[in-house]
């Protein structure tokens, strides 16, 4: 049992040590064998499947093999694996192991042949079969990142599944165990030799011999080649990129921002106009076309589409009284601006509906006289109604 211990360990160093060699030759190697780093693109069922084939020795040690002749209790092995590669470090299997064991036994067991020796024990001899899932984890790929073209892939695993030992007309069902190291040596894209050392642990009972141990089991050494199907290999998940929304955003929020104020003009528009149309009418007496007015917006002079449409009424009573004049008073409120601004503002003001009543709507400028009050003279009792021009 010592063979097989050491030899697993000769197996476990050789492992970390040509791992570490091809580790320390990647840079020399091309592009396309570079190690590399994940994520990497989820693979399709069917990708990175693979099928082995192996075989070895078995060495069965249960209650009598110590101390036992080697070559007494060498047995021929045979693996048969599929498997899939889920990422480049985890992966999972199914393997057929076992075949033939060989032992030694101190009663006439089930699976006892011959005569015993002086010594009163049996040779014994039967067969093995095991079927387990396995957990793979491939530490060249999870430490030294993903190469495709690596040489030397070391593998440990862990397995559960059904155990059966048969012979001489009976047979025994165990759940079985098994821990290993897999040995993955590429020889091309497709092909690979493997080398695989594995513990099986059973039953105490799995040999038909009981003596009270917690399990009994056996060593497997095997040699094979692994088949690996297309699509082989593993893509490297492309980099995302998140978009810099950040100008759109600030152009959305400046939208809002300008939508927002033109809200509150229309609404402050609204509250002079409903402000004007509180205002009590002028008592005329020297003529028969009543005052009107035309309201501006503060420190502005120019007209809105609203106020040209009660200009267009105003040239009207205008053209029907050709034998009077009217007076253009422009005025602002004193109590924004400075004098000398408020006086520009009115006459601004008074030119602007001087100017759309006769360039626009045909009025004859002999009856218009323009008069520019400043805000000196305030029309109204409020600061929002005398930013106005009134015809009369």
């Amino acid at each position: 049992m010592m063979i097989m211990k050491n030899l697993f360990l000769i197996l476990l160093c050789g492992s970390f040590l040509m791992a570490g060699n091809v580790a320390a030759q990647s840079s020399a190697e091309p592009a396309e064998a570079q190690t590399k780093r994940g994520p990497y693109l989820t693979n399709r069922f069917f990708d990175n499947i693979f099928i082995g084939v192996g075989g070895g020795v078995n060495i069965y040690h249960g209650n009598s093999e110590k101390g036992r002749s080697i070559d007494r209790i060498l047995a021929p092995a045979l693996d048969i694996s599929l498997g899939k590669w889920i990422t480049p470090s985890v992966g999972v299997r199914l393997q057929y192991a076992g075949l033939k064991a060989k032992g030694w036994t101190d009663s006439r067991s089930a699976y006892a042949t011959g005569t015993p020796t002086a010594s009163g024990i049996y040779h014994e001899k039967f067969n093995v079969s095991n079927l387990h899932g396995d957990f793979l984890w491939d530490i060249s790929n999870a430490i030294g990142g993903y190469n495709a073209k690596r040489v030397w892939s070391f593998i440990p695993y862990v397995g559960l599944g059904w155990g059966r030992s048969s012979g001489n007309g009976t047979h025994a069902n165990e759940i079985a165990a098994t821990v290993g190291l897999l040995n993955n040596l590429r020889i091309c894209d497709a092909l690979d030799l493997t080398l695989e050392a594995r513990h099986l642990f059973v039953n105490d009972r799995f040999d038909g011999v009981v003596r009270g141990s917690a399990y009994e089991g056996m060593w497997s050494v095997t040699a094979g080649l692994s088949f690996k199907f297309n699509r082989r290999g593993f893509k490297r998940a492309p980099q995302v990129v998140v978009p810099d929304y950040t100008p759109y955003t600030n152009k959305i929020q400046a939208l809002e921002n300008d939508l927002e104020a033109k809200e509150n003009k229309i609404k402050a528009l609204s509250d002079q106009l409903a402000a004007a149309q509180k205002q009590k009418p002028e008592t005329v007496t020297q003529s028969e076309v009543a005052p009107m007015a035309i309201f501006f917006e503060i420190g502005k002079a120019n007209l809105t589409d609203k106020e040209m449409i009660n200009l267009g009424y105003i040239a009207e009573a205008i053209k029907k009284s050709p034998d009077k004049t009217f007076k253009v008073v422009g005025s602002a409120d004193k109590a924004t601006g400075s004098a000398k601004r408020n006086q520009q503002l009115s006459e601004m003001r008074a030119q602007a509906v001087y100017d759309a009543l006769v360039n626009k709507f045909g009025v004859n400028p002999k009856q218009l006289k323009i008069v520019a009050n400043g805000s000196e003279k305030e029309p109204f009792s409020k600061p929002v109604l005398n930013r106005v021009t009134i015809v009369r």
